[in-house]
Protein backbone atom coordinates (compact mmCIF):
# COMPACT_ATOMS: atom_id res chain seq x y z
CA UNK A 1 0.00 0.00 0.00
CA UNK A 2 1.59 3.32 -0.67
CA UNK A 3 2.79 5.29 2.48
CA UNK A 4 1.39 8.46 0.97
CA UNK A 5 -2.47 7.00 1.34
CA UNK A 6 -3.49 7.89 4.90
CA UNK A 7 -3.65 4.22 6.81
CA UNK A 8 -5.42 3.16 10.05
CA UNK A 9 -5.41 0.03 11.89
CA UNK A 10 -8.34 -1.63 13.34
CA UNK A 11 -7.30 -3.61 16.17
CA UNK A 12 -9.22 -6.73 17.54
CA UNK A 13 -7.09 -8.32 20.28
CA UNK A 14 -8.58 -11.61 20.16
CA UNK A 15 -9.07 -14.17 23.23
CA UNK A 16 -8.10 -17.80 23.98
CA UNK A 17 -11.36 -19.33 21.59
CA UNK A 18 -10.62 -16.09 18.88
CA UNK A 19 -7.91 -15.00 16.94
CA UNK A 20 -7.16 -11.48 17.28
CA UNK A 21 -6.45 -9.36 13.56
CA UNK A 22 -5.15 -6.07 12.58
CA UNK A 23 -6.95 -4.95 9.65
CA UNK A 24 -4.85 -1.77 7.95
CA UNK A 25 -7.57 0.01 5.97
CA UNK A 26 -6.86 2.87 3.25
CA UNK A 27 -9.56 5.04 2.38
CA UNK A 28 -9.77 3.84 -1.07
CA UNK A 29 -11.24 0.71 0.47
CA UNK A 30 -7.65 -1.45 0.14
CA UNK A 31 -6.95 -2.99 3.07
CA UNK A 32 -4.78 -6.05 4.68
CA UNK A 33 -5.51 -7.95 7.86
CA UNK A 34 -2.85 -10.07 9.70
CA UNK A 35 -4.61 -12.66 11.82
CA UNK A 36 -2.54 -13.14 14.91
CA UNK A 37 -0.15 -16.28 13.70
CA UNK A 38 -1.55 -16.82 10.19
CA UNK A 39 -0.18 -14.85 7.20
CA UNK A 40 -1.43 -11.52 6.22
CA UNK A 41 -4.18 -11.26 3.53
CA UNK A 42 -5.17 -8.52 1.09
CA UNK A 43 -8.73 -7.48 1.42
CA UNK A 44 -11.29 -5.08 -0.58
CA UNK A 45 -13.17 -2.86 1.74
CA UNK A 46 -16.15 -0.43 0.76
CA UNK A 47 -14.71 2.94 0.21
CA UNK A 48 -17.50 4.24 1.78
CA UNK A 49 -16.98 2.78 4.54
CA UNK A 50 -13.44 3.51 5.19
CA UNK A 51 -14.02 7.18 4.15
CA UNK A 52 -16.45 7.19 6.85
CA UNK A 53 -13.78 5.74 9.55
CA UNK A 54 -11.57 8.54 8.14
CA UNK A 55 -13.92 11.06 8.61
CA UNK A 56 -14.57 10.25 12.05
CA UNK A 57 -11.45 9.90 13.29
CA UNK A 58 -10.88 13.21 12.13
CA UNK A 59 -13.56 14.83 13.63
CA UNK A 60 -12.56 12.89 16.87
CA UNK A 61 -9.50 14.96 17.13
CA UNK A 62 -6.73 12.93 19.23
CA UNK A 63 -7.78 9.44 19.49
CA UNK A 64 -5.35 8.54 22.56
CA UNK A 65 -7.73 11.83 24.80
CA UNK A 66 -10.87 9.86 24.72
CA UNK A 67 -12.64 9.28 27.46
CA UNK A 68 -12.06 5.45 28.09
CA UNK A 69 -15.56 3.51 28.63
CA UNK A 70 -14.92 0.50 30.53
CA UNK A 71 -17.34 -2.44 30.94
CA UNK A 72 -16.43 -6.16 32.76
CA UNK A 73 -15.02 -8.65 30.96
CA UNK A 74 -13.68 -12.62 30.94
CA UNK A 75 -9.56 -12.79 31.94
CA UNK A 76 -9.91 -15.89 29.20
CA UNK A 77 -12.56 -15.18 27.00
CA UNK A 78 -12.77 -11.04 26.78
CA UNK A 79 -11.25 -9.24 23.67
CA UNK A 80 -10.93 -5.55 22.97
CA UNK A 81 -10.78 -3.59 20.00
CA UNK A 82 -8.95 -0.15 18.95
CA UNK A 83 -8.83 2.28 16.06
CA UNK A 84 -5.32 3.62 15.90
CA UNK A 85 -3.57 6.30 13.08
CA UNK A 86 0.26 7.28 13.11
CA UNK A 87 0.37 5.96 16.82
CA UNK A 88 -2.49 7.33 17.97
CA UNK A 89 -4.94 4.55 19.91
CA UNK A 90 -8.34 5.05 20.94
CA UNK A 91 -9.64 3.54 24.22
CA UNK A 92 -11.40 -0.11 24.07
CA UNK A 93 -14.18 0.34 21.91
CA UNK A 94 -15.60 -3.23 22.51
CA UNK A 95 -17.76 -2.46 25.31
CA UNK A 96 -21.47 -2.00 24.36
CA UNK A 97 -22.95 2.13 24.27
CA UNK A 98 -20.32 4.31 24.51
CA UNK A 99 -21.53 7.39 26.17
CA UNK A 100 -19.44 10.32 24.06
CA UNK A 101 -20.96 10.22 20.34
CA UNK A 102 -16.83 10.23 19.16
CA UNK A 103 -16.34 6.87 20.23
CA UNK A 104 -19.96 5.52 18.95
CA UNK A 105 -19.19 6.20 16.30
CA UNK A 106 -15.97 5.04 16.03
CA UNK A 107 -16.96 1.39 17.20
CA UNK A 108 -19.76 1.44 14.50
CA UNK A 109 -17.18 1.76 11.86
CA UNK A 110 -14.21 -0.75 13.63
CA UNK A 111 -17.04 -3.19 13.87
CA UNK A 112 -18.51 -3.20 10.30
CA UNK A 113 -14.53 -3.34 8.98
CA UNK A 114 -13.95 -6.09 10.77
CA UNK A 115 -17.18 -7.64 10.27
CA UNK A 116 -16.60 -7.30 6.42
CA UNK A 117 -12.78 -8.10 7.24
CA UNK A 118 -13.85 -11.60 8.49
CA UNK A 119 -16.51 -12.21 5.82
CA UNK A 120 -13.47 -12.55 3.23
CA UNK A 121 -11.30 -14.16 5.88
CA UNK A 122 -13.28 -17.01 6.23
CA UNK A 123 -13.08 -18.87 9.81
CA UNK A 124 -9.92 -18.43 12.06
CA UNK A 125 -8.87 -21.10 14.41
CA UNK A 126 -6.58 -20.75 16.91
CA UNK A 127 -3.34 -22.81 16.45
CA UNK A 128 -1.92 -24.72 19.53
CA UNK A 129 1.09 -22.89 20.72
CA UNK A 130 2.56 -26.71 21.09
CA UNK A 131 2.06 -29.26 18.83
CA UNK A 132 -0.51 -31.88 20.04
CA UNK A 133 0.57 -35.60 20.02
CA UNK A 134 -1.22 -38.08 18.49
CA UNK A 135 -2.64 -40.61 20.93
CA UNK A 136 -0.89 -44.04 21.82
Amino acid sequence: MPASSPQVLVIDSGSTNRPGVTITVEETGSATAQPRNADAKSLKLDPELCRALMADIQSSGSLSALPPHHCPKSASFGSSLYVEINGDRSPDLSCANPPDPRMAALQKDANAIMQAARAQLGPMRVRPARPIKPAQ
